[in-house]
């Protein structure tokens, strides 16, 4: 089996490193396996925790920030790919998707994309004035994750502490993801103080400062991470994406897998 393995600090602070292998090229579901290696490796949950993704083992094992790595697998829809993770949290890498893609890239082979029509044709999910709007009405047919000539569109905003990002993308293929997949994390100038995050994640993300040109490598790329995150969040348990349309506000990881949950009501992968 072919393998990479990456190493730099996760989002704790501390330096941990992962290794990722091949398993095989003609899974039905492709993705990670998250728990390579225990009797019941798919059986886990999600939780938001100390703002990031977490995955709970029903053996009580944890692997901390997966989003990033889940959404980069999304190219290698017939790909399985074995983690290990020994420390029990992800790197951070550069704060994008864009170090796991290449990493992937190296050992496997990108092709379409999954999707699905999701049972629940619309919802809407409201949290403390962020929201999540799902509408698929338009997307025709039904079944389990396959290639669909469909469209996913997302249109996310972040408007907060008087600084407003937006992007709007529709998704199709893999070269549809490069952008989003470059796309780094952030943090508001204003909420440093209270996420206490280490000195050592400095250079793992963006600061956004009221008043000062941002350091970003492209326009609203803030809004384009969210993006990232969303994709990651929803795609856990499935390595496919749901047909239709989400119009988000301000949203965040437990708005993510809250939708989550509505859209996989019904639907094996």
């Amino acid at each position: 089996m072919k393998g990479k393995t990456l190493t730099s600090c996760g989002i704790s602070g501390r330096e941990c490193s992962v290794s990722l292998e091949l398993l095989n090229t003609n899974s039905g579901t492709g993705g990670i396996c998250w728990f390579y290696g225990e009797a019941e490796p798919k059986n886990f949950k999600t939780i938001y925790e100390n703002r990031t993704t977490v995955l709970v083992h029903s053996s009580g094992k944890k692997i901390i920030g997966a989003e990033h790595l889940n959404a980069a697998a999304l190219a290698f829809p017939n790909c399985e790919f074995a983690l290990d993770a020994p420390q029990g949290e992800l790197p951070l890498l550069d704060g994008s998707a864009k170090l796991w893609k290449e990493a992937l890239n190296a050992i496997a082979t990108p092709s379409h994309l999954n999707f699905y029509v999701p049972q629940k044709k619309q919802f809407e999910i409201k949290m403390d004035g962020r929201y999540l709007k799902y509408d698929g009405t338009a997307a025709v047919g039904a079944g389990s994750a396959r290639p669909y000539n469909g469209t996913l569109e997302i249109q996310y905003t972040i408007n907060r502490f008087n600084q407003k990002f937006q992007a709007t993308v529709q998704i199709k293929t893999p070269a549809d993801l490069e952008k989003i997949f470059s796309a780094r994390t952030f943090i508001f100038e204003q909420e440093l103080q209270t996420a206490k995050l280490s000195e050592n994640l400095r250079n793992c993300g963006v600061l956004l400062q009221n008043g000062k040109k941002n350091d970003l490598r492209f326009e609203n790329e803030p809004a384009y991470h969210k993006i990232l995150d969303f994709l990651g969040d929803i795609s856990i348990y499935s390595n496919a994406l749901p047909l239709g349309k989400f119009t988000i506000l301000n949203g965040g990881h437990e708005l993510h897998h809250t939708a989550t949950g509505a859209l996989i009501a019904g639907h094996e992968s």
